[in-house]
């Protein structure tokens, strides 16, 4: 499973989803999460030949609607210190909400904004490391004593500096009975199969780790902090 461009997105970019991969699951209305990630060199894009990490601050203020921003540390050419950031601004709509017989269905788009005044969506100007559009769907299902979550997503990149020659990612997600605040994941994130999982504490802090293509361990968390 290897491709030149690989998503980047979904938790490690502080946006609700899998580990890399988009779902349609939103978090409940009202919601703040601040928190960051340390990323392995190899979940980032080719800018960053180096272990990296980020902090973000995400909010759903309204049922269907999600936005993100994050900061993603890198080091200027030359240096051996972090001492800049890549700014990065994503957003989700929810279209459908999931249903018995329906799943829910989401668009998104990561790393929306680029520095350039005259063009703020311009695909070719400024960096958009993390550029992507997407469409995602996700079904849940109670499966003895597991609730297992379904999801996949139809990829496109918006940005020219990049290139994806495989649009479609997708996982699945469990929650078993005994333990509902752990959640268990694996997934294709258009180049590698990534396992990881999360847990909740209390209901306030959220934890996540995980290893990309079975060899490279990234890890991050954060508060939930409810606004209602």
């Amino acid at each position: 499973f290897f491709f030149p461009s690989q998503l980047k997105s979904q938790s490690t970019l502080g946006v609700t989803g899998l580990l890399n991969s988009p779902t349609a699951t939103m978090s409940a209305d009202g919601t703040v999460k601040i928190g960051g990630n340390y990323l392995n060199s190899h979940m980032t894009p080719d800018t960053w030949q180096y272990n990296t990490f980020n902090y973000y601050v995400n909010i759903t203020f309204l049922p269907f609607f999600e936005a993100a921003l994050t900061s993603t540390a890198f080091k200027l050419r030359g240096s051996s210190k972090f001492n800049n950031v890549d700014r990065s601004v994503s957003v989700r709509f929810r279209l459908l909400k999931e249903h018995r017989l329906l799943p829910s269905l989401v668009v998104g788009s990561n790393d929306l904004l680029t520095s350039n005044r005259e063009n703020y969506f311009s695909p070719d100007r400024g960096n958009k490391y993390f550029g992507m559009h997407y469409v995602a769907a996700s079904k849940h299902f109670s499966v003895m004593d597991i609730r297992l979550g379904i999801h996949g997503a139809y990829n496109m990149l918006s940005s020219t500096k990049q290139t994806l020659h495989n649009p479609v990612s997708g996982g699945i997600s469990i929650n078993p009975q005994f333990a509902r605040n752990l959640t268990l994941m694996a997934e294709y994130d258009t180049r590698d199969v990534n396992m990881g999982g999360s847990y909740l504490f209390f209901d306030t802090f959220y934890f996540q780790l995980f290893v990309q293509d079975f060899r490279y361990l990234s890890f991050g968390g954060h508060f939930i902090l409810p606004l209602l």
